[in-house]
Parts: structure tokens; C-alpha cells; sequence
């Protein structure tokens, strides 16, 4: 008889126990090191901050029309919503990245498996085998370095992201802000950079080479690589075929379709480039907020700039780059100082009846200097500033047929000189202006009052501040070129002043109104009658037909305007108008130094002024003729002694001023012809 052995219950216990707590050590030490990696952490924060995701978009700046002139970025996207995102995109992506992405939920355990036996073998992560959701978690969520414990929470997160997001929110989170080389993210702004076009004008050749950026965008930049950028390309076209997400026939097209990469220049830099960057700052007036960051938050800023006309500005100023950088080497030649001197030009242009700015040119080369000499720039108006004196003469009764002496004045040791020469002699009111004469100017101001000058040219707008001096009837203090343009607004549309404005309308992107420009409430002040208005219209016209504008005389029927030119000509202007345009042009050196001999507003700023102009009528902004109130009539009168004559200067009278042949205008016409004067004749009587 046998006896049974008996097993040794504790020998098993201490065991088992043993081997639970090695376990316990075991999973324990993986649960630290899980948690000590951030394995473990809480998922809801992290997925709160994929679920309220709000995608970076630029804030774009749109012309009149609704056409983009410039964006404020930190980082160029452009946001494309799942639905507007083409499918062929989709297709090439999904090819290339993630085949099996509507059938997983967040992880391939295919492709997982591939990753850990590459550990395995080499010792190393060479291959992630990550899905896009993994992709996107990894983007967005986590960091990019190569650790077990960062793949594992980037799986865990991935599932929970499929939760809570559905496919199409995570492939339009993906394909808006991935990474794709050369300043882009997401596939709207590489579409901009590499073709310069719209994602939905790409051909499914240009789509799937964009696919082939997302494994390395700056290795396949085809900017930089074109040869390695097309090899993706094909291996993009044939992942297509291999995953029946496009027929051979379209991929053997795309295959042999020629891709032509264009060089991107940022928008900001090519349009309007000094009216973006002052744009930025009007933003921020309007909304209150100095610290405010445009840059991303997806705003669309309305403004008044015509991109048209804009061209056509920005074409008179390139045009006449070349005498302006002769003059720049003459100046600099004669300058005793080391510095170089920059001779800069600028145009500003306004609609008369609203003041809505349609375009500013700044300077003549944005990328050499930013500063917008239309806006911030202070400097001598010159005669440019005479119409708001001749503005108080007619509407205190004078007519351009009154006679005014040419002659030295003395004002406090300011001695104003004329071009034409200190003669003791009298003009018309007319000739005085279009021929820009001096003293005439001076002796007004005094007979007004310096203050009376410096109230009426606030209220056509002059907001520059202005000493109590003798000096400010002919320019004598320092102005923007939008105050100038102010004046001759004035003066265009009817003696109304209301002041430039260049936005409409500011919107976030949910299109909530933020700041809108309300014309009804803008304020518009009468400062003198639309029959004055007109009377100084037909003056500065005398400018062209008569006077210092005489290189456009040409343009009369339709266009009026002053020449001006400071001391020395450091400043030399030409400002006028149409029935629809106030244009102001401007040429200086940057460092206040004189231009020489010969530089004048009619040889500098004129040219400038015409050109735009006649490009604008050829581009279809027609200038429409002048018409006459019915309370005035128009009358030629002799330019030296105001009695009307077959030839001479057209000019506007009202009908009870019409000036009349005179025994004294025969006088001074025998007088004329032996050197004398009116006023020797009076004196002898």
C-alpha cells in the first residue's frame, strides 16, 4: 500500500506570492514610468484643446471690390473648410498618408506593429506608422521626440480624439495645419506659395505633389528640391492607383503634366504696400484695442482702395524712377555731407464726394524704405496752399479780374520773392495764381488776417498745427500730403470738406460686424458756397491753360490743379482734380535738402500727376467735362489788366461782376508799352 505525497502548500503560496509581487513591481514600475512620462495623464484637458480648436486663418485686407490687396499672418494660412477642400486633395493624401483612415479608429495596428519590430531589430524608432489622427495628435498635442512613451500617449489620444471628433473635423484640422515647407501651413497656403493660385484651381497633378510635402515639406520644397519634389510626386500619383482612389488614365495625365512653380512674393509687398502697413494701425484705432494681434484671428477688412487704380498709381511713380534717381546722384554730388540724401516721390488720390481713399503710394520702393511719406511725412505745402487764401478774396468779393500789385513786400523782415521777378507792376487776381506769384498772396494775408487764413484752412481740413506768421500764406509750415488733398477736396466737391477715410467695414471670422462706416453720420462741412468753389476752380484751371501746370494745358476741359514748390525747392508739389478724383503728388529729398536749379513742382511732381491721370482716363475712370452754374458766366479776360479781350484767361465771374471795358485798361496798356505802371499814372494825376 501506497502512501499519496502530500504537496507542499506553502512552498506554492510563498511562490504564487512571490510571483505577485514581482508583478506587482512589475506593472508598478511600468505604471511610474508610464506616469513619470506623462503616459497616464488625463486625456479631457488635452482633447478640450483639439475639440474647441480654432484654426489659424490670416486676417485679410480687401479692396472696394471684395478683391484681397494684403493679410497679417505670424504664420501664412489660409483656412479652407472641409466641404470647399477638393476631393482629389483628400484622395492624394489619404494615398499617400493614411489609407485606411475612415475604416481605423485613430490607430493601424498593421502599421504599429511595423514601427515596434523596427525598435526591435535596429534599436531605434526609424518608422512611426502613425495614422493621420496620430499625426495630428503628435502636431498638436504632443512633442516630435522619438520615445516609447511619447508613441504610446500619442495612441491613447488617438483614440480619444476619434471619439470626440469626426473624421472630416480631423481631416480639415490636418490639412489646414500641417507644417508643408517654405513658411506654409496647410494646403490653402502652400497652394499660394508654390503656384500662386487657389487650392481649388490646382490640377490633380499640383495636389498631389502638395500630398507629398506632408512627410518632409522642407526636403521635397520644390522651391529648393524640384527634382526630389516630383519624385514624391510620382510616388504620391502611384499610391492613388495602388489604393484605387483615382483611374490610371487621370494618373498617367497628371504624370505628364508640366508643373510650373512660381516664386512667392507676400501680397502685402506687391499691391498697396504702404496703405497695408498703415491699414494696421487704423484697425486698431477703430477698435480701441493698441494691443490687439490681427495677425491669425481670421478678420476681413473692408476698404476703399481701388486696386485698379492703385496700379496705375504705383506705375506713374516706378515710371519716373529713373530722373529721379539722376537728380538723387546730382544732389548728392553737391551735398558737403557724408550722408546720402534720398530723393522720394509719393501719390495720394481720394474720391471728391466721399474722401474715400483709392489708393497711396508712399514712397518709390517699399522693400528699401517703409516709411509712407503720405501719411506720416511733414512738409513745406508751398504754393500748393495758396487756394485757401484766393478761397477768402473771391468770397469776400474780389473777382479774378481785380488788379493786385506785383512788388517787394516786408512783413517783420519776411521777404517773400517772386519768380517772375519784384516788379513794380500789377496783375489780375488770375494771372497771380496760375502763375504763382508771391507777393500778391502776402499782401491778402495781411489784409485778412494770419488767423483768418489759419480758420479757414482748418476747415478744409488742415489739421498740421500752424504758427501765427506771415510765412503761412504761401506755404510756410509743414503739412501731410492729406491735409493738402483736404484743400483741393474742398474746393472739388463744392466748398463741402469731410475727411479721407480708407475702411468700411471690420469682420471677425463668424462674420460679426465689428466696425462698420457709417457715411450718414461722417462729417461734412460747408466752408464756402459751390458758387465760390467753382470760381476757384476755374482759377487753378488758369493754372494749366495759363500758368505753371501749362505742360497739361491740354487737360482743362476736365482737370484742375496747383503747382508748389518750397524754399529752395526742397518740397515740389502738384495737387488738383477732377470731377471724380482729387490727386496730390510730391517729390523731396527724405533729408530736407535742396534739389538745385530747375526743380520745381511743374518739372517734378507735374509729370508724375499727368501720367497718372491720362492712364486712368485710358483705363476707363473717365473725366467728365466741367459745367457753369447758371449764376455765373465765364468771360476771357486780358491777364495784365482785367478788361474782357479776344485773348487772354478764361475765368468765372457771377453775372453782376462781369468786368466791363475800361478807360483805365487802355491806360495801362500805353503805359505797358513804356515800362510804367497803373499806379505811376495814378500818382502823376
Amino acid at each position: 500500500m501506497f502512501l499519496r505525497a502530500r504537496p507542499n502548500l506553502g512552498f506554492f503560496t510563498v511562490a504564487i506570492a512571490g510571483i505577485c509581487v514581482v508583478a506587482v513591481l512589475i506593472f508598478g514600475g511600468i505604471y511610474a514610468y508610464l506616469w513619470s512620462e506623462g503616459v497616464l495623464e488625463s486625456e479631457q484637458d488635452q482633447i478640450q484643446k483639439l475639440t474647441a480648436a480654432i484654426i489659424p486663418d490670416n486676417s485679410t485686407v480687401l479692396d472696394r471690390t471684395g478683391v484681397k490687396i494684403g493679410e497679417y499672418f505670424s504664420y501664412y494660412h489660409i483656412q479652407i473648410p472641409y466641404e470647399s477642400i477638393p476631393r482629389p486633395m483628400i484622395n492624394a493624401l489619404l494615398a499617400v498618408e493614411d489609407r485606411k483612415f475612415f475604416e481605423h479608429a485613430g490607430v493601424n495596428w498593421t502599421s504599429i506593429g511595423r514601427a515596434f519590430v523596427s525598435v526591435a531589430t535596429s534599436g531605434h524608432l526609424k518608422q512611426g506608422g502613425s495614422t493621420i489622427t496620430m499625426q495630428l495628435v503628435k502636431n498638436y498635442l504632443l512633442t516630435r521626440e522619438k520615445k516609447i512613451s511619447r508613441k504610446l500617449r500619442e495612441i491613447i489620444l488617438s483614440y480619444y480624439v476619434e471619439k470626440n471628433l469626426s473624421k472630416e473635423r480631423i481631416l480639415e484640422l490636418y490639412l489646414n495645419t500641417m507644417y508643408m515647407g517654405h513658411g506654409a501651413y496647410g494646403v490653402g497656403a502652400a497652394s499660394m506659395v508654390y503656384y500662386g493660385k487657389p487650392l481649388s484651381e490646382l490640377s490633380l497633378a499640383e495636389m498631389s505633389l502638395l500630398a507629398g510635402l506632408f512627410k518632409a515639406p522642407s526636403a521635397y520644397d520644390p522651391h529648393k528640391n524640384p527634382t526630389a519634389a516630383i519624385k514624391r510626386q510620382q510616388v504620391v500619383l502611384n499610391a492613388m492607383v495602388a489604393a484605387n482612389l483615382a483611374s490610371p488614365e487621370e494618373i498617367a495625365a497628371a504624370k505628364k503634366a508640366r508643373l510650373e512653380f512660381k516664386p512667392w512674393t507676400p501680397i502685402n509687398e506687391t499691391v498697396a504696400p504702404f496703405f497695408i502697413a498703415w491699414i494696421r494701425t487704423e484697425v486698431e484705432r477703430l477698435l480701441n484695442e493698441n494691443e490687439m494681434v490681427l495677425n491669425d484671428r481670421g478678420y476681413k477688412i473692408s476698404t476703399t482702395l481701388d486696386r485698379k487704380i492703385q496700379e496705375l498709381a504705383n506705375k506713374s511713380v516706378l515710371a519716373h524712377s529713373a530722373p529721379l534717381e539722376a537728380l538723387q546722384t546730382r544732389v548728392n554730388l553737391h551735398r558737403k555731407k557724408k550722408t546720402t540724401e534720398r530723393i522720394e516721390a509719393a501719390l495720394f488720390a481720394t474720391d471728391v464726394r466721399t474722401g474715400a481713399i483709392l489708393s497711396m503710394v508712399g514712397g518709390r520702393n517699399f522693400q528699401e524704405s517703409q516709411f509712407n511719406r503720405t501719411i506720416s511725412s511733414k512738409r513745406s505745402p508751398g504754393s500748393s496752399f495758396k487756394p485757401v487764401l484766393y478761397s477768402l478774396a473771391l468770397e469776400k468779393g474780389m473777382t479774378w479780374a481785380d488788379l493786385v500789385y506785383v512788388s517787394p513786400v516786408d512783413v517783420g523782415g519776411f521777404r517773400p520773392k517772386n519768380h517772375v521777378g519784384d516788379e513794380m507792376t500789377e496783375v489780375t487776381l488770375i494771372k497771380a495764381l496760375a502763375k504763382s506769384i508771391n507777393t500778391p498772396v502776402v499782401s491778402l494775408a495781411q489784409k485778412y488776417g494770419i488767423k483768418t487764413v489759419i480758420e479757414r484752412a482748418q476747415r478744409m481740413g488742415v489739421t498740421s498745427p500752424m504758427n501765427l506768421e506771415t510765412g503761412i500764406a504761401i506755404g510756410g509750415f509743414s503739412a501731410t500730403m492729406l491735409d493738402v488733398d483736404s484743400i483741393y477736396r474742398t474746393i472739388a466737391n463744392d466748398g463741402k470738406q469731410s475727411a479721407a477715410f480708407a475702411i468700411t467695414k471690420i469682420e471677425d471670422r463668424d462674420g460679426k460686424v465689428l466696425y462698420q462706416f457709417d457715411p450718414t453720420v461722417a462729417t461734412h462741412v460747408q466752408v464756402f458756397s459751390p458758387e465760390i468753389a467753382t470760381l476757384l476752380r476755374s482759377g487753378l484751371q488758369a493754372v494749366l491753360t495759363n500758368g505753371t501746370g501749362g505742360a497739361i494745358s491740354h487737360m482743362a476741359p476736365y482737370a484742375a490743379g496747383k503747382t508748389g514748390t518750397s524754399d529752395d525747392s526742397r518740397d515740389n508739389w502738384f495737387a488738383g482734380f477732377t470731377k471724380e478724383l482729387v490727386v496730390t503728388t510730391w517729390v523731396g529729398g527724405d533729408g530736407h535738402s535742396s534739389l538745385g536749379d530747375g526743380a520745381s513742382g511743374a518739372s517734378l511732381a507735374l509729370p508724375i500727376w499727368a501720367q497718372f491721370l491720362t492712364d486712368s482716363m485710358a483705363a476707363g475712370f473717365l473725366a467728365t467735362p466741367w459745367t457753369t452754374p447758371e449764376s455765373l458766366v465765364s468771360v476771357t479776360i486780358d491777364p495784365d489788366y482785367g478788361s474782357p479781350a479776344d485773348v487772354g484767361i478764361p475765368a468765372l465771374f457771377f453775372k453782376n461782376k462781369v468786368p466791363q471795358k475800361s478807360q483805365a485798361a487802355d491806360d495801362m496798356k500805353t503805359l505797358k508799352q513804356g515800362n510804367g505802371s497803373y499806379r505811376e499814372l495814378k500818382l502823376g494825376e
